[in-house]
């Protein structure tokens, strides 16, 4: 018994060991940056680092990564406007696809083929992938990187869109540094604080790349060995299946019902069922037929079609774009020395700019169709809002925006308001009754800011589309009402700069 008593105290003395060394740490004085200009990152980077030294980061480090920072305001409208969303899709795979990078990657293949051969042997991941994810990343390795990533992550993560992801970012950032992963110069990065040729994240780095040669060192800098294989390591743990397809183009019957696309996955004798061939006529492969497929209609109905597989989802976890992985995936069958798609893009339908994707959003939203947040972004949630308004119409249900339908949905938004009063869930009842409110003190763009600031807040002041009325009036007041202001439900500068305030948190 006094033996187990012995051992009881000894085990509560190593635990508490931890809890003693990390006393001093809390107890040093905080670290005193100098002024950036903006109170309000100056206050996220002082919690920032002191959240930082608690978790066991050095203190030289933390004070030297974040000292002179300042926010980078280019950084966070970069954020916003990412060609995988608010490009029309030919533009961005066209560009992706270019015949020079088709005939650079076909040269740089040959001059490292024995290389690309044994990291595929290795990990199983199809070199044509590796070498187009490469190119895609950073051109080959000769994209210039223009950012510092102790800016670029301490920006986005201050702006609160997506803030515990990028302090977790920031966090191993300071863990790579110290622990002399990488030097100082090879903490350039993308806008987004992406490292190296492969564009690794620093959390990613830390437990993905990987050190080909055994050197010692997973130099995804300089060293293409270290490259190749931190790619092929991401896919081969992300999910990546040695000797299976990404993707084949089909062509479908004249009856076909666009519902199906982009939802469930079938499998392919379930896909013929519904009239779906490959587009070259010739049967799909024995692989393949052991595979569950989800349809997807890039450009909608009139434009290409094709059953994708589980390796798509593979490169997606890469970059989580459908636009991407398809870039990739053409690549790849380029460099092999494969065509393009066959089907070509209808590119006389046109495409919505990022604030018209803005108005469909709010609109479909104010019809009960559930498009996501009005981020100007069309994502998965704003496809599906709009196949459902297509279905409802009776439409072809391919989940594609264009400029028909987006006055299409105007209309309906119009019938609606003028056949049947709102539901009073929709819109407070105070508000049919409340008084027309002022004009506006700032201008239509500053408005359409403002209702995106209050819709990210939980208010809702309809589309995010400069025009101001009652039910933007409304959500001020609301708004105005939370955060202790007196309540005036006018758009003024004043509650503009609360309202980014708030939303910086």
């Amino acid at each position: 018994m006094r033996r187990a008593f012995q051992w009881i105290v000894a085990g509560m003395a190593l635990c508490a060991a931890p809890f003693a060394l990390a006393g001093p740490a809390r107890a040093q004085s905080p670290i005193a940056f100098a002024s950036s200009g903006d109170p309000g990152f100056d206050a996220w980077r002082a919690g920032f680092a002191e959240r930082a030294l608690a978790q066991g980061r050095g203190r030289a480090v933390v004070e030297r990564l974040l000292s002179g920072l300042t926010p980078d305001p280019s950084i966070v409208e970069a954020d916003r406007r990412q060609p995988e969303f608010v490009s029309p899709v030919w533009d961005y795979v066209t560009r992706a696809v270019s015949q020079a990078r088709i005939t650079q990657g076909r040269a740089r293949r040959g001059e490292e083929g024995a290389l690309f051969a044994a990291v595929e042997d290795r990990y199983g991941v199809d070199a044509d992938i590796i070498a187009a994810i490469w190119a895609m990343e950073t051109n080959f390795g000769t994209f210039p990187l223009p950012h510092r990533a102790p800016r670029a992550l301490a920006t986005l993560a201050y702006e609160g869109r997506r803030r515990a992801q990028f302090e977790t970012y920031l966090l191993a950032l300071l863990e790579m540094v110290e622990r002399g992963y990488a030097s100082d110069r090879e903490l350039q990065s993308s806008w987004a604080g992406a490292l190296g040729q492969p564009q690794f994240m620093p959390d990613v780095y830390l437990t993905l790349a990987a050190d080909w040669d055994g050197d010692g060192r997973r130099d995804i800098w300089n060293n293409h060995g270290d490259v190749f294989a931190s790619v092929a390591n991401y896919l081969a743990q992300r999910g990546w299946r040695r000797g299976e397809p990404v993707f084949d183009e089909v062509r479908l019957a004249p009856s076909f019902n666009y519902a199906l696309a982009d939802t469930n996955l079938r499998t392919i004798a379930e896909w013929e069922a519904h009239g779906v061939r490959r587009i070259d006529g010739a049967a799909f492969s024995e692989t393949a037929r052991t595979l569950s497929a989800q349809l997807f209609l890039p450009a909608g109905a009139q434009g290409p079609a094709l059953l994708l597989y589980p390796n798509f989802q593979t490169i997606k976890r890469y970059n989580n774009s459908d636009r991407y992985a398809l870039s990739v995936a053409l690549l790849a069958r380029a460099f092999e020395g494969g065509g393009g798609l066959v089907a070509s893009w209808p590119t006389h339908l046109g495409s919505l700019s990022r604030d018209q994707i803005f108005e469909l959003q709010g609109a479909l939203t104010a019809q009960g169709y559930n498009a996501g947040a009005a981020d100007g972004q069309f994502g998965s949630m704003t496809r599906a809002a709009v196949r459902a308004f297509q279905q409802a119409q009776g439409l072809p249900a391919d989940g594609y925006p264009t400029t028909t339908l987006l006055t299409q949905v105007r209309a309906r938004a119009n019938q609606t308001t003028q056949s049947t009063p709102p539901p009073a869930a929709n819109i407070p009842a105070a508000e049919a009754s409340a008084p027309a409110p002022r004009a506006p003190t700032i201008s239509a763009a500053r408005v359409r800011e403002l209702q995106r600031l209050l819709r990210r807040l939980g208010f809702n002041p309809g589309p995010a589309d400069g025009a101001f009325g009652v039910r933007t009036s409304e959500a001020i007041r609301q708004f105005e009402a939370s955060v202790g202001r007196r309540v005036t439900g006018e758009a003024t500068q004043p509650v503009l700069n609360a309202a980014r305030r708030a939303v910086r948190g």
